[in-house]
């Protein structure tokens, strides 16, 4: 790790405990990380000397462990704010490992603050710039603001490519598999080269760097997943058959849509059966497509979510009930219960866990809503990102 003159003998202490503790806890992990996901210890990924931004593609809930076992380093963590109102998991964040908190839907200048400050005291932090896992397995395109952040904390930028991942637990699922990871690294970008590069380049080229699809278990070694179709309404919400909206929901190895009552067969390859796609990354690609085509040719657009509660996030990311009721969202507003919000006034969507949305206001409010029986977050934001793509 890098010297820093400005560290102080405290800082340093601490710097060493948290070194040390991170090395042996790496160590008694490994075997187990290794026999789950796959990880091969000759891979790992080597990290210049200075301190360095590490960024990766986000591709399942375990990435923050998988990615500590894939490189030599000991790393400080970015981590999604909501993690801070789970009292077991933001005991580890913060006082273990002293993770950078971020929240979802919205730009923290705080976080920016705390990673900087972290940089200059000599360490290596971790950020999965997506800011969530992908719900058919291909990589996000990062929100344009990262070509500015990583230009101006003025360290060294390393890109991570993370594949296999997926398959070990899709978003849309809660059953774990074990998996085959692979980790590379794409790219050593310096201070003095991102000071030369426009941040739309910059952004271009990291998005190039850790953009993957999620290859089927058949062109990874032929392994298969014993793993059914429950929850597959989270990723899928358009029946290509009939069009329905919010219909298709998975049940054994069957997904079916109940408008329609069309049924394909989801099998131990992640691959899909008994229709025009064969992967949920095909499916998904269409859904986005459809959405498109119905804002733009004028359809009607009616979501709507039963039993919902809307809670408001403060800025020291605890949070209250605001609301509860139906959520809805048609061309115009956003609602829960006897809350409304037009969406000209909501600034960024975005979804946490299976099927949570996150929006946040232009006048800085920041909300979550989430339903008793579940819904599909990724529904409400595409249709949301269309709708403002066509207003604006």
């Amino acid at each position: 790790m890098g010297k820093n003159t400005s560290i102080t003998d405290t800082d340093a202490a601490a710097q060493q405990r948290y070194d040390k503790f991170y090395n042996t806890l790496k160590k008694m992990a490994g075997p187990i990380c290794r026999f789950l996901f796959g990880i091969r210890k000759e891979e790992e990924v080597k990290l210049p000397v200075e301190p360095c931004l590490v960024v990766a593609n986000h591709t399942c809930y375990f990435d923050p462990l998988i990615i500590a076992m894939c490189v030599d380093q000991p790393l400080y963590f970015v981590a999604g704010a909501n993690l801070l109102r789970q009292k077991i998991a933001a005991f580890a964040a913060v006082n273990i490992f002293h993770s950078i908190p971020c929240s979802k839907g919205k730009i923290s200048v705080q976080t920016i603050r705390e990673m900087t400050k972290n940089l200059k005291a000599g360490r290596n932090i971790n950020m999965f710039a997506e800011g969530n896992i992908t719900y058919d397995g291909a990589t996000a395109p990062l929100a344009s603001v990262n070509g500015k952040l990583f230009r101006s904390l003025q360290c060294t930028v390393v890109t991570v490519q993370l594949t296999g991942g997926y398959q070990i637990v899709p978003r849309w699922s809660g059953k774990f598999c074990r998996g085959n990871i692979h980790a590379k690294l794409m790219g050593v970008y310096t201070k003095e080269t991102l000071h030369d590069m426009r941040p739309e380049e910059i952004l271009e080229q990291v998005n190039r760097d850790i953009y993957v699809e999620q290859p089927a278990a058949e062109e990874t070694g032929g392994r298969t997943y014993r793993r059914g179709a429950k929850g597959i309404h989270y990723a899928l919400y358009i029946c290509p058959d009939c069009g329905a909206v919010a219909r298709i929901y998975g049940k054994g190895k069957n997904i079916r849509c109940g408008a329609c009552n069309h049924t394909w067969r989801y099998n131990e390859y992640g691959k899909i059966e008994g229709g025009r796609f064969q992967t949920i990354y095909q499916w998904n690609r269409w859904q986005q497509e459809r959405v498109g085509e119905m804002v733009r040719n004028g359809e009607e657009i009616s979501l709507s979510t039963p039993s919902a509660r809307l809670y408001a996030i403060s800025d020291n990311h605890s949070r209250g009930i605001k609301e509860s009721g139906t959520l809805s969202m048609d061309r115009e507003r956003l609602i829960c219960g006897s809350a409304v919000y037009p969406l000209t006034d909501i600034s960024r969507m975005d979804t946490r866990n299976k099927g949570v949305i996150l929006f946040s206001l232009r006048n800085g409010d920041y909300f979550e809503s989430s339903a008793k029986k579940g819904f599909s977050g990724l529904m409400y934001k595409t249709f949301f990102e269309a709708l403002k793509e066509q207003n604006l």
